[in-house]
């Protein structure tokens, strides 16, 4: 970390630390009341910041695969009373098109969070995310969903308001299995936000926990 001049006039005001009224380097080794250094002090601030940073990534995460998972039951739904049975005969198709455009914002906004989270099993289930809609790729075009390299869905609305209701269930439905996959995902990737929310909150270090629970959560579909 580059330390400038303006970082050290206001972590000394912190510490106590006469920075006016010493040199550079005597500065940063001097000890403060408590006994640590400015160096010290100025590494605190960076882990403090770091682990805000987190929790907030962490909480955003939460509530976008929450929403992912809300979102994706919709779709999963069958039978008769189900959103898109009900909407088979409607002439207004608009509550299925935005049902999906909002899976879409969630989905992106889920696999973000873990993209910027540091945990191995953030990466693991980023990579879920993407592989699951990946094996849909084809049923996805077909109504207007494009995935870049990046893994990001984009919706080309023209296209997806000429899909019919029985593309969008060969989408997400029972072939492609898409929305239920995404809902298993969702609720653990709610779940293990959660955790590195109060791990981060109390300084642990989560990056490789649980580790050793990954091949027994996805059994389900390999």
């Amino acid at each position: 970390m580059r330390i400038t001049t303006h970082m050290l006039n206001e972590t000394a005001k912190k510490t106590g630390i006469p920075i006016h009224r010493a040199n550079f380097l005597s500065s940063i080794n001097s000890e403060s009341s408590d006994g640590n250094t400015l160096l010290d002090a100025l590494n605190k601030d960076k882990k403090d910041k770091v682990s805000t940073e987190t929790v907030s990534n962490y909480k955003k995460t939460e509530k976008s695969a929450q929403n992912l998972e809300d979102q994706a039951k919709k779709l999963a739904e069958t039978g008769e009373d189900s959103l898109l049975e009900k909407l088979k005969n409607s002439e207004d198709k608009k509550e299925a098109y935005k049902a999906v455009e909002d899976y879409v914002t969630y989905y992106n906004a889920t696999l973000s969070g873990l993209k910027k989270s540091p945990g191995m099993l953030d990466q693991y289930y980023s990579q879920m995310l993407q592989d699951a809609a990946g094996s849909n790729r084809e049923q996805l075009e077909k109504i207007g969903i494009t995935i870049g390299k990046d893994g990001v869905m984009s919706v080309n609305q023209e296209k997806l308001y000429a899909a019919s209701i029985e593309d969008i269930q060969n989408a997400f439905g029972e072939k492609g299995e898409l929305a239920s996959k995404t809902a298993f995902l969702a609720e653990r990737i709610a779940n293990n936000a959660q955790a590195g929310i109060e791990s981060a909150s109390s300084q642990y270090n989560a990056s490789g926990n649980i580790y050793s629970q990954i091949a027994s959560q996805f059994d389900f579909w390999g």
